[in-house]
C-alpha cells in the first residue's frame, strides 16, 4: 500500500507540474565572447563544479584562433584557462568533464595529425594531451566528438566519426577506451550498416557499465526521406560491457524521425533512455523530435517539433526531480533562431525562451546544464547584431 501510495503521490506531483500555472523565466546573458582574447562559437554544453563555476570550450578564437577552455565564476566573470593552438589540439565542440581533482577532460577535432586528440586541462590551465589521434588509414579511430566517460578507474570512453575500418573508405567510426597510462583501444568498429555509421560521441553509462549512443546514419537503408535514403536515418545502440553490440532503434525517417542528436539521457530509476532527433516529423517538414526507448514499450515518439516550438533539436538533455525534460533546438521558434524548452514525462512541451538572434544570440547547439537551484545554463554559437559574433552564456533563471 506505501508503494502505491507513493506512486499516487509521484503521478499527482507531474499532474500538477503540467496543469500549474509556470514560472515566470528570466534570460540573462552571462558573457559574450571577444573572437582573439577568449575565443568563439562555443558549441558544446557547459559543466559545473560544486562551487558553482562553469566550465566550456569554444570552437574557433582565442589568440591562435584554435579554441578556448574557459571558467565563468558564480559573478559571471569569464577566464580563459587554455588557448589551442594546433600543437595542442583544436576546434573543440563537446562538453568536457570534471573529475574529483578539478581536472577537465575533453576532446577536439583537429591536433598536430589534424585528427584531434583527448586532453586534460587542470585547474590552474595546464594542458595535457592524453592521446593524440593518428594520421588517416581507415583502420585507426580518428576524428574524436562528443564528451567522454569516466569510470571509476578514471579510464576514459568516446567515440569518432571515423575510422576503425568497416566498409566506408576512411573508416564507419569507432567506440573506444582510452586507460590511464594513455594506451587507446577500440572496443568497437562500426560497419556501416544495420548497426549505423559516424556515431555522435556523448556516450552515456549504466551502473553495469554499459555503453549507450547513436550513430548519426545508417541502419534502415529505406528511410522514407529521400536525402538520406542511400545513408540510412541513423541508430540508438547499446554496446555491452562484454562487447556485443545491440541496435536499439533504427530510425525510418518521416513521423519515426531521423538523424539522432548526441547527447541520450539515462534514467537509472527507470532504465529509459531519452534523446532527440534532428529530422522526421508527421507532417514530413522535418522539424525533429524527442523520443523515449524503453525495456517494456520500446520506442516512442514523445513530441514531434512543429517549427514554432523549435526545430532540429540538438544537444545535451537534462532532468528534474520530476522527470522533466530540458533541452534545446538550434532552429525555429518564434524568430527562427532556436529555443529552450521544457516537455513533461507526457510528451507537453513549453518553450521558455525564443532566441531572437539579438543580444540574446542564436543557435544553442549545446543543450542546457540544470544546477540544483533550477536554473539552466547554456550557449549560443552567435550574435547576428555584433560585429564579430562570437556567441554568449547564457542563463534562464525563475
Amino acid at each position: 500500500m506505501k508503494i502505491h501510495a507513493l506512486l499516487f503521490a509521484a503521478m499527482l506531483a507531474l499532474v500538477l507540474a503540467v496543469t500549474a500555472p509556470a514560472q515566470a523565466q528570466h534570460f540573462h546573458v552571462l558573457h559574450e565572447f571577444t573572437n582573439t582574447p577568449d575565443g568563439a562559437a562555443p558549441q558544446g554544453a557547459l559543466v559545473r563544479d560544486q562551487a558553482g563555476n562553469l566550465y566550456g570550450t569554444t570552437t574557433f578564437g582565442g589568440p591562435s584562433s584554435a579554441g578556448t577552455v574557459y571558467k565563468i565564476d558564480p559573478t559571471g566573470q569569464e577566464t580563459v584557462l587554455f588557448a589551442f593552438d594546433i600543437t595542442n589540439g583544436a576546434a573543440p565542440r563537446s562538453a568536457m568533464i570534471l573529475d574529483g581533482a578539478g581536472n577537465l577532460y575533453g576532446t577536439a577535432g583537429a591536433g598536430p595529425n589534424d585528427e584531434g586528440v583527448i586532453f586534460r586541462v587542470s585547474p590552474s590551465g595546464e594542458q595535457t594531451v592524453l592521446f593524440d589521434f593518428p594520421e588517416k588509414t581507415g583502420i585507426d579511430p580518428i576524428n574524436p566528438n562528443g564528451s567522454l566517460i569516466m569510470d571509476s578507474r578514471g579510464n576514459l570512453y568516446g567515440a569518432t566519426l571515423l575510422g576503425g575500418n568497416g566498409n566506408c573508405i576512411l573508416g564507419c567510426g569507432s567506440i573506444y577506451r582510452l586507460d590511464r597510462g594513455g594506451n587507446a583501444r577500440m572496443l568497437y568498429q562500426f560497419k556501416g550498416g544495420s548497426d549505423g555509421l559516424s556515431p555522435l560521441g556523448s556516450l552515456v553509462a549504466d551502473a553495469n557499465g554499459n555503453l549507450y549512443g547513436v550513430a548519426q546514419v545508417g541502419g534502415d537503408f529505406n528511410c522514407s526521406n529521400p536525402e538520406f535514403a542511400g545513408e540510412g536515418c541513423g541508430t540508438v545502440f547499446r554496446l555491452a560491457r562484454n562487447g556485443t553490440f545491440t541496435v536499439l532503434h533504427a530510425f525510418h525517417g518521416g513521423a519515426d524521425g531521423e538523424i539522432p542528436q548526441a547527447g541520450l539521457l539515462f534514467n537509472t530509476v527507470t532504465g529509459n533512455l531519452y534523446g532527440a532527433a534532428s529530422g522526421g516529423s508527421k507532417s514530413g517538414d522535418g522539424d525533429g523530435v524527442v523520443f523515449q526507448i524503453s525495456s517494456k514499450t520500446g520506442y516512442t515518439v514523445l513530441h514531434r517539433f512543429k517549427g514554432t516550438d523549435g526545430r532540429t533539436p540538438n544537444g545535451e538533455l537534462t532532468f528534474d526531480e520530476t522527470g522533466n525534460i530540458y533541452g534545446t533546438t538550434q532552429a525555429g521558434g518564434s524568430q527562427g533562431f532556436g529555443t529552450a524548452y521544457v516537455m513533461n514525462p507526457a510528451g507537453r512541451l513549453k518553450v521558455l525562451h525564443n532566441f531572437t538572434g539579438g543580444m540574446d544570440g542564436l543557435g544553442p547547439l549545446g543543450g542546457l546544464l540544470r544546477d540544483p537551484a533550477g536554473n539552466l545554463f547554456g550557449t549560443t554559437v552567435k550574435n547576428l547584431l555584433e560585429t564579430q559574433k562570437n556567441g554568449d552564456v547564457f542563463v534562464i533563471t525563475h
